[in-house]
């Protein structure tokens, strides 16, 4: 058994003062092909939506202030999944919707179950074109009228195989209950 006074620097925790935790857990990403060191950062779903308002803010303003030397200026992405990911797991689940065009609304955990298949399938997309694919085909899965199949051949440009198309489609209209663990409809 490892001694508790030494310090692991691969595995390093830290719990902030609203319970937020911040972890180097060893573990590493893919980024441009090179693989990175990772930070996790885990949060209570208020505290996650929070985070994402700011870096939505965040993003509107540096956009009037670009400064070319600026890693990294566009934290919509980041920011819309927090979003996403803190209304799956907080008390209550409103549906984030833009504009429904009738009554059928899909739930945030089937979005974020769509946006999960596509992230883990189309690399060819970034993450902002996979959160915007799967609202755009949420959306047009509201229209009563042939909605489905605007969503469906949405899906069909986007998506580089049929079966991923499937997947996908499958998650956003299967309720929340009947999908796997993986955040897929069973086959």
């Amino acid at each position: 058994m490892p001694d508790p006074r030494q310090l692991d620097p691969d595995w390093i925790r830290v719990v902030l003062d609203h319970g937020e935790v911040v972890e180097l857990d060893g573990g590493t990403l893919v980024l441009d092909g090179e693989e990175s060191a990772s930070v996790v950062l885990r949060l209570a779903p208020w505290r996650a939506r929070s985070i994402a308002r700011v870096l939505q803010e965040w993003t509107s303003v540096s956009r009037i202030f670009h400064h070319p030397t600026r890693p990294c200026l566009d934290e919509l992405d980041l920011s819309r999944t927090l979003e996403l990911a803190a209304a799956v797991v907080g008390d209550d689940d409103p549906p984030i919707v833009r504009f429904p065009r009738g009554s059928r609304v899909i739930p945030n955990r089937q979005r974020l179950a769509a946006v999960a298949i596509l992230s883990e399938r189309e690399a060819h997309l970034s993450a902002v074109q996979r959160l915007a694919l799967i609202d755009a085909a949420a959306w047009w899965l509201s229209e009563p009228n042939g909605g489905e199949e605007f969503a469906y051949a949405l899906l069909a440009a986007s998506c580089a195989a049929e079966i991923t198309t499937e997947h996908v489609y499958l998650a956003l209209i299967t309720p929340s209950d009947e999908l796997n663990d993986d955040g897929e409809a069973p086959s």
